[in-house]
C-alpha cells in the first residue's frame, strides 16, 4: 500500500466535495454536508475508507463493453417533398434562363 495520500476539498454552498487519491489508485470522492469544519472532521475516516477499498482493489474494474460495428447506411429513396418544385413564371416576367 502506498503511503502517499492526497486530499482535495472543494467548498460549495452548504456542502464540500472531498477527494482522496493515492498514486496507482482510483480517486475516492465523497460529499460532506456543511463547511470546511465538517469536511476536515471527516477527512480521517474518508482516508481510512479509501485505503481499505484500495487494499481490496486499487482501481475500479475495466469495463468490457463490446460495441457492434455500424451497419450499412439505409438506402434513400426520394420523397415527394424533397423533389424540386416546378415554378410557373409570371406572364409579365422576363425569362433570363
Amino acid at each position: 500500500m502506498n503511503a502517499q495520500v492526497k486530499v482535495v476539498i472543494l467548498l460549495g454552498e452548504g456542502k464540500a466535495s472531498v477527494g482522496i487519491q493515492s498514486p496507482g489508485c482510483d480517486p475516492q470522492i465523497s460529499i460532506v454536508e456543511g463547511g470546511i469544519e465538517q469536511a476536515l472532521e471527516r477527512v480521517p475516516s474518508l482516508v481510512k475508507q479509501a485505503q481499505e477499498k484500495w487494499a481490496q482493489s486499487p482501481q475500479n474494474p475495466q469495463t468490457n463493453i463490446v460495441i457492434a460495428p455500424p451497419g450499412p447506411p439505409p438506402s434513400r429513396t426520394p420523397s415527394p417533398a424533397s423533389s424540386p418544385k416546378k415554378t410557373t413564371q409570371a406572364k409579365d416576367q422576363t425569362a433570363f434562363f
